[in-house]
């Protein structure tokens, strides 16, 4: 695998996740390669990650039958020479991270990685400067998080078990989590290590490293940034696309 090494210094590495089949768009293929202002999602978030120059490499994990496709259509086709490499995910988020980290295991216990940042491939506006300020933060905490607030005349209701209303949480209190989040990685490799051991899967890549007691700073990033997840969402898209600077 490429090193993608800066001359002399440490690396961080962007892994963007690129496994998921996105049902929900239902568009019969992998949403990351719907083309968007004629290239495929996941080319305009690889573009935007490596905009930042603390981005030195990006590991890509694709669908276990899309690695090749990720390769030839994605890698080759558009020309990306900052992707060190290309591996399969697994069943689940967890999962596909966990063989990331396999892949990059070691480059991290070689000391020749200090962070890792783990990207959803179908966010393709998050902006260079929110990746610059997030890697600045994890590099003082161990690790960070993009985040959004939620808007001013927001409020988000908890319902119980029961169904009935136990909590009700203003703008004030919530964020909406986002990626990338970057993180210490020697740190995030011991944290998965002790999440397999236990048999734990979390939700995103923080949780993981938050139940080992490691805090994570929350880092406000653009509402612009979000993930690509339904028809309304590439329509969005589309429209931001054209304002976008490429």
């Amino acid at each position: 695998m490429p090193t993608g090494a800066p001359a002399g210094g440490k690396r961080t590495i962007a892994v963007v996740l690129c496994a998921g089949q996105g049902t929900r768009l239902g568009a019969g293929q992998n949403k990351v390669f719907l083309p968007l202002a004629g290239r495929p999602i996941v080319v305009h978030a690889v573009a935007a990650l490596t905009a930042c120059p603390a981005v030195h490499g990006v590991l890509l994990v694709a669908h276990p039958r899309e690695v090749a496709y990720c390769e030839t259509e994605i890698v080759s086709r558009y020309g990306l020479s900052t992707v060190i490499g290309v591996v399969a995910g697994g069943a689940s988020r967890h999962q596909s991270e966990e063989r990331a980290l396999a892949a990059l295991r070691p480059q991290i216990e070689a000391g020749a990685l200090d962070l890792l940042l783990i990207h959803d491939g179908a966010r393709p506006f998050v902006a260079p400067d929110d990746v610059a300020r997030l890697i600045a933060a994890a590099r003082t905490t161990g690790g960070a998080v993009l985040a959004s607030a939620l808007a001013p005349d927001e409020v988000v209701a908890r319902v119980g078990a029961d169904g009935t209303l136990a909590a009700m949480y203003g703008p004030d209190e919530l964020w909406r989590a986002q990626t990338p989040q970057a993180f210490d990685a020697a740190a995030l490799l011991s944290a998965y290590e002790r999440a397999h051991a236990d048999g734990f899967e979390g939700t995103d890549t923080a949780a993981s490293f938050e139940r080992l007691g490691r805090a994570v700073a929350i880092v406000p990033g653009s509402p612009d940034n979000f993930k690509i997840t339904t028809p309304h969402d590439l329509q969005r898209a589309e429209q931001l696309i054209s304002s976008w600077p490429r």
